[in-house]
């Protein structure tokens, strides 16, 4: 029978759609692109981290917070050794097959089996069986941005390997404006198996930025040099030398900027923002200086360069004084190492040949060939070169041809005539050349590296946002891809979500660049959907699903055994929004009512928005929907938008918070339509401020926990009275009582009913941390999993009362289960009423009517309006439907959407065989 009615609804939701499907549920939807510095408007990326987290009173993040935050969490650990008496049990759950941003990936010499890797936010990650499989190789606990990696491949020194940390632009971690901040370099001897930091390579004071060792954009070890242990890095505002392994530097071109004052501003400098270096295999290095420096200066040392012995440099630049240019990529050629190709971020982009034997030649300057070079430009959607504002830029040559050349922005491409002519320039990865916003089969946009296989350089790997991607035919026609993410845990999660049906393993998270994944219980996770995930949600037995893209797209999707999509529609109120003169954030929330998960209410900007049957909007459609919604605040809230929202276990209230630090609830949150609204921003709550999290006890929805994610503020606070009062109890995870300092940024809490009082849990920026006893400032907070979560920025939990499961999602290493040991088993009343129909109401009505009714148990609904005579005139429901009190809206119009003319009309309810019947008047 279940079958029988799924197979109506399908049918049903089909029909409405405006595409046809084949047999094999192929669905088209536009999927938003990622977005990466986007700027648009209040809510692009990076607006919406520097809205989480910049401090209040200066309107910036505070400098080098993130090294900053790490050191006063291992301080507290010291602290606070021993922590809570019985610590949870933390599982991965994955994905192990969805990568996240990968900037550093590079094969052992001696085998090219042996492959080392690291996530720009995600941790150093070993393979010995080609990147069939992964293993973590650095401290959890470690600042793990890591941007560049390289092996010393001198005979007997291969054991060796360094790696460098911190991005100045793109990590989506690092909050807004704020670059995320490394730790300098880290030094393997071991072939990869554990990582020290170079103490030369450390600063002393983590609160400023003065020293270059916080970005590092790329690193080589010179084979020439026999000798000596020599190691070269492109750092923030110059290239620094090693001779001794790392255990001291000299600048050999551009700034020297370590070693300084406490109180040195390097944001202050003209130093070059971007550097890059290369070594050609017969140790010649090649260095790119970036024109633009920090505030908008231009650097005195920008340039192309190379040096025969990495400590004499010739300026090589071909370009004029007035040419201006940000990052520079170099690619030199291993079967021609007089041929090395540069690619500059400029407007417009340039593709440059250097051949150094004829760095005096009269038809060259300084070597580079004066032919124009062709830069991608395909006519489809997305088929640009777009290296987005430096964030995604790589080059590189064919080992066995020097006129094979790549270069990566957005997509992949590959020329082989180095770009000589466009004819000869092929589209092969990032996103689909079929047009669009799809990806290009099993590829990924943003490109990072490419490398290739010593034993057939045919074979190459691929690093970009989606992880690490090879083919086994790079030059093919159409060149096929395969992942290599099985076990390279790296992704990056904004949003989880799980089912609410006890025992059942299903989750499902929003991530970075890689859209909206779904996981049946294998840590091998299904995609969904693309574009950067957002919020997402699933209802009793899984019938729907819900997904959003970034800035507010909310989607509702049936899928099949497969994880497949057979049906879908949006359902978000963006029209209204809009017309409130509003955005969406960028991430944007909304909520299931726990007690019926076809009521949703949505953040929509200044207004909280409420639908009371989200599957009776029609299918098929990416036009943002209208009908059914109404405004949970009759006014516009005065400040910021709503970045909150979160209702009690039993659905009868729902508490909602800004970005600007107000707090409000609704205490009559199944009323429908007249909801009853109140400000409840205690005088001690911090202005100004994000609210990323609230938290409502499951067993008291008076007992609430209220989450600041800004930084240099008290950020979290307790209410045992439904926000009339609020207590600080941030305690040990601010460094001072006001917040200041170096506390890091708190991003969600829990709270979770034990058979003797509460567990609570936070996710923060520096991992999960836990207390059973709140005592307001002196609260002591302990943290969880240091060996499995270990610093990673908790961005997302999710708990389900039924079987005490927890579901935490991290930005950089997946998302992780824990079981609550001695948690109290809560579960919903289940409705005994009949079927009935309660009301309907307005009636007569003008705009719209709701038509109320009850059912014992969950099934399929259908409801027509008919003519008093029995004529069809519109089916305004057919889909399923939750037991206990349900509603719909009509608007008085037809299935074509023509307004009826006044008059009285009949609505007929069906369900589990029986029909039940109402009037209706139509007076407008």
């Amino acid at each position: 029978m279940k079958k029988f009615l799924w197979f109506f609804l399908i049918v049903f939701l089909l029909f409405k759609s405006e595409e046809a499907t084949s047999p094999e549920y192929v669905i088209t939807i536009d999927q938003t692109p990622s977005e990466i510095e986007g700027s648009e408007d209040l809510m692009g990326r990076n607006e919406y981290f520097q809205l989480m987290t910049k401090d209040p009173k200066t309107g910036a993040i505070p400098p080098n917070i993130r090294r900053a935050e790490l050191r006063f969490a291992k301080q507290l650990a010291v602290q606070n050794p021993s922590g809570r008496s019985q610590q949870l049990n933390v599982a991965s759950l994955g994905p192990t097959n969805v990568g996240g941003r990968t900037r550093a990936v590079a094969f052992d010499v001696r085998d090219e089996n042996v492959i080392l890797a690291g996530g720009v936010s995600g941790s150093i990650w070993k393979s010995v069986d080609g990147g069939i499989s992964w293993t973590r190789k650095s401290d959890p606990e470690n600042r793990n941005s890591i941007t560049c990696l390289v092996q010393d491949t001198r005979p007997g020194k291969e054991d060796t390997w360094y790696h460098g940390t911190g991005e100045i632009v793109g990590n989506s971690a690092r909050g807004g404006g704020a670059p995320f901040r490394g730790d300098g370099i880290y030094k393997s001897t071991d072939n990869g198996e554990s990582w020290d930091l170079l103490v030369s390579t450390q600063d002393s004071d983590p609160s400023v930025f003065n020293s270059q060792f916080q970005y590092i954009w790329d690193i080589e070890t010179n084979p020439g040099n026999l000798a000596q242990d020599e190691v070269l890095i492109a750092a923030f505002g110059g290239i620094l030398r090693s001779v001794d392994g790392g255990d001291s530097w000299e600048v050999v071109l551009g700034q020297k900027l370590f070693d300084l004052p406490d109180t040195a501003n390097l944001n202050n400098t003209d130093a070059s923002f971007f550097t890059s270096l290369e070594r050609s295999v017969d140790n010649v290095f090649y260095a790119g200086l970036s024109t633009e420096a920090a505030e908008d200066r231009q650097s005195p040392d920008a340039g192309l360069y190379f040096s025969l012995d990495a400590q004499n440099w010739t300026n090589i630049t071909p370009l004029t004084e007035e040419s201006k240019f940000g990052r520079a990529v170099i690619g030199s050629s291993p079967s021609n190492p007089d041929i090395t190709y540069f690619m500059l971020d400029s407007s417009p982009i340039f593709i440059l040949e250097h051949k150094r034997s004829l760095i005096n030649s009269p038809t060259r300057i300084n070597g580079f060939d004066p032919e124009p070079r062709i830069v991608p430009d395909f006519a489809e959607t997305l088929g640009d070169l777009n290296t987005q504002g430096s964030y995604n830029m790589m080059i590189r040559v064919h080992p066995d041809n020097s006129d094979i050349v790549f270069i990566g922005g957005t997509n992949l491409y590959r020329s082989t005539d180095a770009f000589r002519t466009k004819e000869n320039i092929e589209w092969i990865g990032g996103y689909n050349p079929e047009g669009g916003s799809g990806i290009y089969p099993n590829h990924h946009p943003d490109q990072h590296e490419l490398l290739f296989t010593p034993s057939n350089p045919d074979v190459a790997l691929s690093a970009s946002d989606g992880g690490l991607i090879l083919t086994e035919n790079i030059l093919a026609d159409s060149v096929v891809w395969q992942s290599r993410n099985d076990g390279f845990i790296t992704s990056q999660f904004f949003t989880v979500a799980q089912s609410k049906a006890a025992n059942d393993p299903t989750i499902l998270g929003g991530m970075q660049d890689n859209g909206t994944d779904l996981s049946g219980g294998s840590t091998s996770w299904t995609g969904i959907l693309g574009g950067d995930g957002s919020y997402a949600a699933t209802t009793n037995n899984n019938a729907l699903w819900f997904t959003s893209f970034q800035r507010g797209q909310v989607l509702r999707l049936t899928l099949n055994d497969e994880y497949k999509i057979t049906s879908f529609g949006r359902i978000d109120p963006g029209n209204l929004v809009k017309q409130s003169a509003s955005v969406y954030l960028f991430i944007n929330p909304f909520t299931l009512d726990p007690t019926n998960q076809n009521r949703m209410f949505c953040a929509g900007g200044n207004h909280l928005y409420f639908h009371p049957n989200v599957s009776q909007i029609p299918g098929g459609s990416q036009k943002a929907a209208n009908l059914g919604w109404v405004k949970v605040n009759n006014f516009p809230i005065s400040n910021g938008l709503i970045s909150a929202v979160e209702p009690s276990f039993n659905g009868d209230r729902i508490y909602f918070g800004t970005s600007e630090g107000e707090v409000f609830r609704v205490i009559n949150a199944k009323s429908e339509v007249n909801f009853l609204s109140s400000t409840i921003t205690g005088k001690n709550l911090p202005k100004e401020s994000y609210v990323s999290s609230i938290s409502v006890d499951p067993e008291d929805d008076q007992h609430l926990i209220v989450v600041f994610s800004n930084y240099e503020i008290p950020s979290i606070f307790e209410s045992f009275n439904g926000g009339i009062t609020y207590t600080d109890i941030s305690g040990n995870l601010e460094e001072n009582v006001d917040g200041s300092g170096n506390g890091p940024s708190i991003r969600w809490a829990e709270i979770i009913p034990k058979t003797s009082g509460n567990l609570i849990l936070v996710g923060t920026s520096v991992g999960l941390y836990s207390t059973e006893t709140t005592n307001g400032e002196n609260t002591v907070w302990t943290k969880e999993s240091v060996g499995q979560i270990g610093s990673s920025i908790v961005t997302m939990m999710d708990y389900r009362s039924s079987d005490g499961r927890l579901v935490i999602a991290t930005h950089g290493n997946g998302v992780y289960e824990t079981f609550i040991d001695s948690f109290k088993k809560l579960t919903l009343d289940t409705p005994t009423e009949s079927f009935t129909v309660n009301s309907a109401y307005p009636n007569p009505f003008m705009e719209s009517t709701h038509i109320e009714y009850t059912i014992p148990e969950d099934g399929e609904v259908r409801i027509d309006i008919l003519t008093t005579g029995g004529e069809l005139i519109n089916t305004i429901l057919w889909g399923p439907q939750f037991a206990g009190s349900n509603a719909v809206v009509w608007d008085g119009n037809n299935s074509s959407g023509t307004s009826l003319a006044n008059g009285m009309y009949l609505y007929r309810i069906q369900y589990k065989g029986e029909s039940l019947s109402g009037r209706l008047v139509l007076r407008r």
